[in-house]
């Protein structure tokens, strides 16, 4: 076996780990942004809706049509 294809095999052989890899990175980003959308965007969209609700049970309960 020449050099080439020691190299080349070495080569196929250390790619074996990516795809483990790239799921590993793609899952820890959706983890973070799943923390983020929790943290900072989840109690603001609850607050909208607490809001919003409150003012169509107000415009319900309005004495005049």
């Amino acid at each position: 076996m020449n050099k080439k294809t020691r190299f080349l095999k070495k080569l196929w052989k250390g790619q074996r780990g990516q795809a483990m890899a790239t799921y590993a990175l793609i899952t820890a980003s959706m983890l973070v942004a799943g923390s983020v959308f929790a943290m900072k965007i989840l109690p603001d969209m609850l607050d909208a809706y607490n809001h919003f609700a409150a003012s169509l049970y107000f415009g319900i309960n309005m004495p005049f049509p």
